[in-house]
Parts: structure tokens; C-alpha cells; sequence
């Protein structure tokens, strides 16, 4: 599994999360195309699969973790509270993505609370229909 975390301020605003078969250069890399702007601040630790993305990435920084994930300290905290949701929720999981998507969906809008209601009929209202017979294609 590979997390990233997007920071403004002082705390963790959106995380982002994806099951891979190796940390390899590919699927690491194919997941920061996918949730990271090119010239948004990166820092990543000494992870082989890290090495050369600075040419797409040029703001990337790779730090030591450290004892305990002390330079990743956010991090660890975020995955530590998925792992509590994934443990305190759900006693038996077969395939995680499904659990990351639910709980990055719930995690991304924590603090929309005031305007759920609000964004959710903008986006409805925004979005194109979708008739009822393409869900059966």
C-alpha cells in the first residue's frame, strides 16, 4: 500500500491511498502522476522506487525516516488512524482498496461538515445525467 498526504498549514488536509504489488519506481510513481501536482513541494524517505522522480517532480526532497518515522510524523499518524478505522469497523477485510477509497472519501470532506449538503447538490446539479440503462452495460 502506498499513502501520500497533502499539508496546509500546521495539519493534514486530504490523503490518498492505493494498493500496489511492489514499491516499485512504476506503481510509485504512476500513483504521484495521479494525486500530485508537478510543482507541489514532495517530500519522500530514501525509498529506491523515489530515485530519479525528481525529473518529473523537480520540488521533491528525500529525507531519512528516521527512528520511528520521526520525519513522517503526520504520516504515520494518519495511517495509524486508518488502521484503527480499518480494525475498529470492519473485523474482516478481503480486498482493501474498496476500505482505502470509503475511508479516503469520509477523511477528504471531515472538515466540510457545515456545507455537505450544500456540495453534494452543486455536484449533483453540475454533473450530466446518467440514465438508468448504462448502469446495466
Amino acid at each position: 500500500m502506498v499513502v501520500g498526504i497533502e499539508k496546509i498549514g500546521k495539519g493534514v488536509s486530504r490523503w490518498y491511498g492505493r494498493v500496489v504489488e511492489t514499491a516499485s519506481k512504476v506503481n510509485l510513481g504512476t500513483f504521484m502522476m495521479d494525486h500530485v501536482e508537478k510543482d507541489t513541494n514532495v517530500k519522500t524517505d530514501f525509498w529506491s522506487g523515489y530515485k530519479g522522480m525528481e525529473r518529473h517532480f523537480p520540488n521533491l526532497v528525500r529525507k531519512k525516516s528516521g527512528k520511528r518515522g520521526e520525519n513522517f510524523k503526520q504520516m504515520h499518524r494518519v495511517i495509524m488512524m486508518f488502521k484503527s478505522w480499518l480494525r475498529g469497523t470492519h473485523h474482516s477485510v478481503m480486498y482493501l482498496q474498496p476500505y482505502i477509497n470509503e475511508y479516503t472519501y469520509r477523511f477528504n470532506r471531515h472538515k466540510m461538515k457545515e456545507g455537505i449538503f450544500e456540495n453534494l447538490m452543486r455536484r449533483m446539479v453540475d454533473k450530466l445525467p446518467y440514465p438508468h440503462k448504462e448502469f446495466m452495460l
